[in-house]
């Protein structure tokens, strides 16, 4: 097995752009868990290193995981500059051609989009007919910057990003990590619904090993339910660090994951919260503790080539309040959130299906097609996948599935039924202050239970300074506003 991972870890590293330097380093030892974490990353002259992280039980796991999502973002960042784009309207180019209609990939709210609004498109493919299809550019791109112009509609982000060796691994990778999103957006952090999921079943003795051991150091490691819609149990771990973090931040850390075998999706969901404690450390520890314990050439040049006035305001601003918290006070602000139980259920009542059923890709990918379809919803991907046929590169979207709700006021009909279902009043049946119209097709109002409006100034002030939970900043940007504000150098 460590043989065949290695295989895929050097087939990730040997799309790399030529001439370009790709390192890759174990972070872990900025965490106390022991689990393996690996940074991969790629560095160009003059720009921030592109990152990936990965996580495993093995360093060979951790470095596929990391490797693998340094391919996703720099091939995605690659098509999207070469691909070619169609310019025009929904309402004008929909006459004659598919294309996505932009009210069911969930707007924010109050958006000023229109049929009639001019935007640059790329083509997509559904799956699995193939058949193509536009969707708008900057839901393709991973980050702003990759779109070389300010977006029109939304702030791009990584939501549906796969790659493998296979078309159907990559697509269902991507899938999943769509769900993970979709069932998380008004069911967790600021909104956690406090759903305490009992692990009574773990059938693997690592998953079990690892559990016992983080309660050993002190971590109150809590496994916690997101939703279980289409049948998949999505799963989200959290952990009150009373211990000794290394870095205070760790104490926010949380690792999220679906997949149809509920065991997959704990071991996943668990790993990546050890994951997300090394790499919140490196990211945004003080930078003494890095300089010490990164390599040296790697965090001088990030220093040197950080792009602070690239940051989002409210993220930065956000952070580096963040910065001059210890855990203690980080900790007590997810007490009556992320930390909190009302309820609680059993891990062997939630769904799954044999492990054996989705063990090979195609089946995994034809069993997530068929629980959308079985909603309404189509799977579309965008083929970024560099020459060569080895290592296969995707970009998911899925319309009807949401995200970004808390932070960017993204929603549509699915958000406003969940929370219509539960009398939250965020949602609106009527204008109010500070509350957004909730743009949708007329078909997906009325399955919302009608015209809704957002009450965004709500969620902001829900929000509160919990917003770096949401979006963070890039490596080592709050840390250095901190030193800036605080009239003294980052050292």
């Amino acid at each position: 097995m460590s043989d065949d991972l290695r295989a895929v870890a050097d087939a990730f590293r040997a799309t790399m752009p030529a001439g370009a330097h790709v390192s890759v380093f174990r972070i872990d030892q900025l965490d106390r868990t022991g689990v393996p974490v690996v940074q991969a990353n790629l560095i160009l002259p003059d720009e921030p290193a592109t990152v990936g992280y990965g996580y495993g039980f093995s360093t060979v796991e951790a470095e596929v995981g990391a490797l693998g999502e340094l391919c996703e973002e720099v091939h995605v960042h690659h098509h999207v500059a070469k691909a070619p784009r169609t310019t025009g309207s929904y309402a004008g180019l929909s006459r004659d051609r598919a294309v996505v209609d932009p009210l069911t990939l969930c707007l924010p709210a109050g958006s000023d989009y229109t049929p009639d609004l001019t935007l640059p498109w790329i083509e997509a493919r559904r799956w699995p007919s193939g058949e193509p299809v536009l969707v708008p550019r900057e839901w393709v791109a991973a980050y702003p910057y990759q779109l070389g112009e300010k977006p029109r509609l939304i702030t791009p982000i990584t939501n549906g990003l796969g790659a493998g060796f296979d078309i159907e691994h990559a697509i269902a990778h991507g899938i999943m990590e769509a769900l993970q999103r979709d069932g998380n957006v008004v069911n967790y952090r600021a909104l956690d619904q406090g759903r305490v999921v009992e692990p009574d079943a773990v059938d693997d003795p690592q998953v079990q090993g690892l559990l016992d051991h983080l309660r050993s150091l002190g971590i109150g490691v809590t496994v916690k339910l997101a939703a279980d819609d289409f049948g998949m149990a999505n799963l989200y771990v959290v952990g009150d660090d009373r211990g000794q973090p290394t870095a205070p931040i760790q104490v926010t850390a949380c690792g999220e994951a679906v997949h149809p075998d509920r065991s997959r999706t704990l071991r996943k969901a668990l790993l990546e919260f050890c994951g997300s404690r090394a790499r919140k450390a490196a990211t945004h520890g003080p930078v003494p503790l890095l300089r010490g314990s990164l390599p040296t050439d790697y965090v001088e040049r990030q220093l040197a080539v950080a792009m602070l006035d690239e940051e989002e305001p409210r993220a930065l601003d956000a952070m580096v309040e963040w910065m001059g918290q210890d855990a203690a006070a980080l900790r007590g602000r997810l007490s009556g959130n992320v930390f909190s139980e009302r309820e609680r259920r059993r891990l062997s009542d939630l769904p799954t299906v044999p492990a054996a059923a989705v063990a090979s890709s195609k089946d995994r990918l034809a069993l997530l097609v068929e629980r959308l379809a079985a909603e309404g919803l189509e799977v579309l991907y965008v083929d970024c996948s560099p020459p060569g046929g080895g290592v296969r590169v995707v970009k998911v979207i899925v319309p009807g599935l949401e995200s970004e709700t808390m932070s960017y006021h993204r929603i549509g009909w699915r958000g406003v039924r969940r929370l219509r279902d539960r009398d939250d009043p965020l949602v609106v049946g009527a204008p109010k202050d500070g509350a957004k119209r909730v743009l949708l097709r007329p078909e997906d109002e009325e399955r919302a239970g009608g015209p809704a409006w957002f009450d965004a100034a709500l969620a902001d002030r829900i929000v509160g300074s919990l917003y770096p939970m949401y979006r963070e900043t890039g490596t080592f940007s709050a840390q250095m506003e901190y030193a800036r504000r605080q009239g003294r150098v980052a050292a």
